[in-house]
């Protein structure tokens, strides 16, 4: 750490109790302690654009200390994402090959499986009662085989995702959701008011738009 940013360190420490923040706490020990009028409103209106003003000038001088360490940072993280991209883009690029060779390994066994099957049945359809056992066991036996030869992969996980690829039965999509507790109503609550305005929906059954007033002072 650099003698200036010892410097800006000692600056920091000092706006903790500077005028301005002295202002603010006196400022607030000095409100109303209700508000009941247009003076006592004032006066709040005063005193937390004192307060605020006092954070600012605290966030300003840690700003001094933190953006020279945040830059400092950002050039180490440069350096260490150029060195492991190439080792990120091996591990994406051999996964795939993996992945490609597990599903080669899945279509391989499906199609031994289908003749296994297909030979089992031609074997049926001329058996005798006495050989139909020993046809069930050479299929298991045979089934089992391609299992043991072309099932050897391992950390493989299946995930599954949803994609739209045509007209999508919204109300279906919707009551799937809520039925199964993973919808979020409060995000979609949260942009209705906006949604409605902007459609010009005045109503919806069994949603009512409520005001929320904040004080805007700064």
């Amino acid at each position: 750490m650099n003698a200036a940013n010892i410097e800006n360190i000692s600056e920091f420490y000092k706006a903790l109790n500077s005028t301005e923040v002295l202002r603010a706490q006196g400022m607030i020990e000095g409100a109303p302690s209700i508000i009941e009028d247009k003076l006592s409103y004032d006066m709040s209106a005063e005193s937390i654009k004192v307060a605020n003003d006092a954070i600012k000038h605290i966030e300003n001088n840690r700003k001094m200390v933190t953006i020279p360490l945040d830059q400092y940072k950002k050039s180490i993280m440069d350096v260490e994402r150029e060195h492991i991209a190439p080792l990120k883009a091996y591990i994406e690029q051999r996964k795939a090959m993996m992945i490609d060779y597990s599903n080669e390994l899945e279509r391989k066994k499906a199609e031994a499986d289908a003749k296994i099957a297909q030979d089992a049945a031609n074997a049926l359809k001329s058996a005798s009662s006495s050989d139909v056992s020993d046809i069930f066991a050479n299929f298991t036996d045979a089934t089992t085989t391609t299992t043991l030869e072309l099932d050897h992969t391992k950390n493989i996980r299946i995930t599954k995702k949803a994609e739209i690829v045509g007209e999508v039965d919204w109300a279906t999509l919707l009551w799937t959701l809520m039925q199964a507790e993973m919808f979020d109503v409060a995000e979609l609550l949260r942009k209705l008011p906006k949604a409605m305005e902007i459609t010009n929906i005045t109503e919806i059954k069994g949603i009512e738009i409520v005001e929320h007033k904040t004080q805007a002072i700064r």
